[in-house]
């Protein structure tokens, strides 16, 4: 999804107004987003593109609802299809040595040790 710059000023108005509402500094809240302060100031002024993942988080720890902060989010809600983002994590019994995409599946190669008894 295409993110505009009126979700950019959203973003912004939406951290200046939290950040002082949960009294939290920008560097905290970056730790928080697993960023560094400078990742974070970047997605803000508008070096970085925002990205689905991103605005998920960033709501979620605001316990916000994206649709309701997000100008592009809002316009698709009431007709058509709904695209819902996801996010899947796993664990390896290994060390993981290469990762890689084939259409919709997420490759994962690792070595486990085998002990012998």
């Amino acid at each position: 999804m295409e993110f505009t710059e009126q979700d950019r000023d959203a973003l912004y108005q939406t951290w200046m107004s939290q950040k002082s509402r949960m009294r939290i500094t920008q560097m905290e809240f970056s730790k928080k987003l697993g960023m560094n302060q400078l990742d974070f100031s970047r997605v803000l002024r508008g070096e970085t593109p925002l990205t689905m993942s991103f605005i998920s988080h960033f709501c979620r720890l605001l316990h916000l609802e994206p649709r309701n902060v997000f100008p592009s989010l809002k316009e698709g809600r009431e007709n058509g299809p709904k695209v819902v983002y996801l996010k899947s994590r796993m664990s390896v019994d290994g060390e993981i040595q290469n990762a890689y995409i084939e259409g919709n599946q997420v490759i994962v190669e690792y070595a486990h040790t085998v002990q012998h008894d």
